[in-house]
């Protein structure tokens, strides 16, 4: 099924549930697919180019209220401190977007890093999203 929002973006982009279908097929019962034609959609990853305590974030309910964010999963929180993006465990969060045009998707990822910062103690600047 794969981490890092694949499956929740594979069902936004296809409607294919793959974790209904994975846990059918443990568990022995009839896997059912049903792909509609696809849609625009993107995973992205939350990571920071340095390390530091977060001493804020900011833009969180702005991000969780854009239509074309249907999910923000963040894993570090204020007062935690942040690793480079040097491996997946070292990731902030993600998120998943989806719109009905690539245009449109693409547009609300560039909405979304205008709208999220993580702010970091001692530099006292924003983490830039990849």
């Amino acid at each position: 099924m794969g981490g890092n929002g694949l499956a929740e973006a594979i069902e936004h982009s296809t409607g294919v549930d793959l974790i209904a279908a994975g846990i059918a097929a443990a568990t022995g019962d009839e896997v059912v697919l049903s792909p509609r034609d696809p849609r625009p959609t993107l995973i992205h990853i939350l990571a920071s180019d340095r390390g530091g305590r977060i001493v804020r974030i900011e833009g969180v309910d702005e991000v969780r209220a854009m239509p074309a964010v249907h999910n923000l999963e963040l894993f570090a929180e204020q007062d935690s401190y942040v690793k480079p993006y040097e491996q997946a465990g070292y990731k902030m969060g993600y998120a998943v977007l989806s719109a009905p045009t690539v245009p449109e998707v693409l547009a609300a990822e560039d909405e979304l890093r205008g709208t999220l910062k993580f702010l970091l103690d001692e530099q006292g600047m924003a983490v830039p999203l990849p």
